[in-house]
């Protein structure tokens, strides 16, 4: 009896307690070996099969032995395919881990690549683009303001030429070389483009997001004038106290002669040869035509340089207050060419860039009122030169108001500026027209 038919007896019951029992001994030692086989992980070879054919002495019939040994090699062969096949997919880890390795390398390198284009184009934009960004939000020196024939004015330039003009006489600047530092800062340098003493002056500074910074503040500080008002006795008045402490008025004409006395031996003790600013007060005021012909012939007499003329414009509040007596023009154009808008602010400069400059148009009234209206004008719309400079931005209404003066009345002069020799301001105050003289030294 083969073992394959003992077990099929031993299944249905019909084996004898010993039989039965030699069989469940058999089947408990087969179990045996598999659970020491598994718990060791080792699986046998030929050898270890001929080793265990001892375990087979016990059976009655050889076929069982043989029939013991092909599930041995059954099992054998089934765990050598399983150890094949737990092989191959190592293999495949190995070679997923090797793909996601190197997707994870070609993402690092992607992601390197766009990272340092970014920072590139960061890089880039700091250095070139940021800081003219940045500028844009502030004001712009060199931003066109007007051309012509390839010949630009820039917005500093025109801004300080109507600035000079209206209130530095003697000192008309009409060039600004500025160089970008970029966000909002440039170097400065304001050029001496004509003088009359044979000295050329030039200012330096910095321009920081609109904040001017000279380091001269003296050359373009706005002088300190003092033109004595036709008819403003005020301006001479004066008190004494006594030793009892009572206040007596001072005549005020004693006092006013005894200023120009002093004035008059000041002047004596300058040089011949030194160039002075004199602001001369004037005893009545006087239309600009009637002004500027008695200028012409006091000019030819008493050598007069006529091309630095400034004329101090009289203006007056509702309540006849003159609000600022130090305010005018120069109506004999000197420096280079400007260009602007000419439809809103005409004659705003007479050194136009467009047309030869007319030396007729300096006795045309007219002309000077629409060149004066227009300087204020502009000073309404553009403040920043004003703020730039140190002046103040909160009373724009005052330019309103004088330009409604002027239009109204005509154009007045109640005293001018010119810079002129020791020899000349002594002359000058042999004239009926004058009242007084204040000097300063010129550079």
């Amino acid at each position: 009896m083969t073992y394959r038919e003992l077990l099929h007896l031993y299944k249905q019951g019909k084996l004898d307690t010993e039989k039965k029992k030699q069989v469940e001994a058999e089947i408990e030692k087969q179990d045996a070996i598999s659970e020491f086989l598994y718990e060791e992980g080792e699986i046998p070879d030929f050898s270890d099969l001929e080793k265990g054919e001892d375990c087979f002495n016990n059976l009655d019939d050889k076929n069982q032995k043989a029939e013991w040994q092909d599930s041995k090699i059954d099992g054998n062969i089934e765990k050598r395919q399983g150890n094949l096949q737990s092989k191959r997919e190592d293999d495949f880890n190995e070679q997923f881990i090797k793909e996601i390795r190197h997707s994870i390398r070609k993402a690092f390198i992607k992601m390197g690549t766009i990272v340092g284009t970014v920072v590139l184009l960061l890089v880039f934009c700091a250095v070139f683009i940021l800081p003219k960004a940045v500028s844009k939000f502030y004001y712009d020196p060199n931003e066109a303001a007007g051309a012509y024939e390839g010949m630009t004015t820039t917005r500093m330039s025109l801004d300080l030429s109507v600035y000079s003009e209206l209130y530095l006489p003697g000192n008309y600047r009409d060039q600004v070389n500025a160089v970008s530092r970029g966000y909002g800062e440039y170097d400065i340098v304001i050029p001496q483009t004509y003088t009359w003493t044979g000295k050329f002056t030039s200012v330096s500074g910095r321009l920081v997001r609109g904040k001017l910074t000279l380091y001269d503040n003296n050359i373009l500080s706005r002088p300190a004038l003092m033109f004595y008002l036709p008819g403003d006795e005020n301006a001479w008045e004066a008190w004494e106290t006594d030793e009892n402490g009572k206040e007596t008025k001072v005549d005020t004409e004693a006092r006013k002669q005894e200023s120009i006395q002093y004035s008059k031996e000041e002047i004596s003790g300058y040089n011949d040869n030194d160039w002075y600013t004199a602001y001369v007060s004037i005893n009545e005021l006087m239309d600009y035509k009637d002004f500027i012909g008695w200028f012409e012939k006091l000019s030819d007499k008493k050598d007069l340089e006529w091309g630095n003329l400034w004329c101090a414009v009289h203006t007056e509040e509702e309540d006849g207050y003159c609000s600022e007596p130090n305010i005018g023009f120069c109506p004999y154009a000197s420096g280079s060419g400007m260009s602007w808008d000419k439809d809103k602010y005409p004659y705003l400069s007479l050194l136009d860039n467009a047309d030869a400059y007319n030396e007729a148009e300096v006795t045309d009234a007219d002309i000077m009122q629409t060149h004066f209206t227009s300087m204020l004008s502009y000073m309404q719309d553009h403040d920043d030169i004003l703020s730039m400079m140190g002046q103040s931005t909160d009373y724009q209404e005052d330019y309103q108001n004088m330009i409604d003066y002027v239009k109204k009345n005509g154009l007045k002069i109640h005293g001018f500026a010119i810079s002129t020799k020791k020899k000349t301001l002594l002359e000058l105050y042999k004239e009926d027209v004058v009242s007084y003289i204040q000097t300063t030294p010129q550079n």
